[in-house]
Parts: C-alpha cells; structure tokens; sequence
C-alpha cells in the first residue's frame, strides 16, 4: 500500500509540475529588458508627424491636471474590461505609454502586445521628463 501511494504521490508531481510548465510558457510577462523606451524628443518629432498614439496610465485626477497633447487616458484595474478602450487603437501605428508608475505601464504595454501591436514605447522618464524638456502639458 506505500508504494501505490508513492506513485500516486509522484503521478500528482509531474502533473502539477507539467502544468506549471505550460503556464509558464504561456502566460509570458513583458520583461524590463523587452520594453522599448523612446525619448521625448523624438516623441515630440513623430507627433508632429501624426505617426504614433499616445497612451495615459495614470488616474482621471492626474489625467485632468496635466496630460501631454492628444493623449488617450485609460485606467487600468483588475475591475475593469480595458478590451473596449484598446480596441480604439490603431495596431498599425505605433503606441507610447506613460504613467505614474512602471507597474501600470508595463501592464499596459503587456496587454497591447498580447493583443497583437507590435510598436509600443514607453515615455523615457514619464510625463515629468517631457515637462522638463519643454513638453507641452494641457
């Protein structure tokens, strides 16, 4: 009888263990290394141009006392279904994304590549460094 119950011990194991192993490969995090960073000065350059989207993370409060120009406002929470804002975006152009804090940029940056956008920048150094090299805020 204790060996059949080290079996069944070591068969629950391998499939915990294998089940953990798929999860792993796909529930794949975008990692610090993997997020692009873009300047504010080549931001401002391809604004100009009409070439990328901008995307706010940070709460409606933030949003309404400052924001750089045509800036989309989105708050990310686990209580919301952010799928509807995102389908607004244009996955041919590509997207910058700041917020207030690394956690909710990278998640957003997480979410539109996994929905398939393949240009997502995060603002080098957040709306504060924008300010700081002469950026516009409305």
């Amino acid at each position: 009888m204790g060996r059949r119950n080290g079996r069944r011990l070591m068969r629950k194991y391998l499939l915990l263990f294998t089940i953990l192993l798929l999860c792993s490969q796909g529930c794949k995090e975008v990692e610090a290394s993997e997020i692009e960073m873009i300047s504010p000065e080549e931001m401002l350059d391809r604004m100009k141009k009409d070439e990328i989207q901008v995307l706010d993370v940070r709460s409606a409060q933030e949003f309404d006392d400052a924001h750089i120009f045509k800036a989309k406002n989105i708050i990310l929470s686990e209580n919301n279904d952010n799928s509807l804002f995102f389908d607004t975006l244009a996955k041919d152009k590509p997207v910058v994304i700041y917020g207030k804090n690394k956690k909710n940029t990278k998640k957003a940056i997480e979410i539109l590549k996994d929905d398939g956008f393949e240009e997502v920048y995060e603002l080098e150094g957040g709306i504060e460094n924008w300010i700081l090299v002469g950026g516009k805020v409305y």
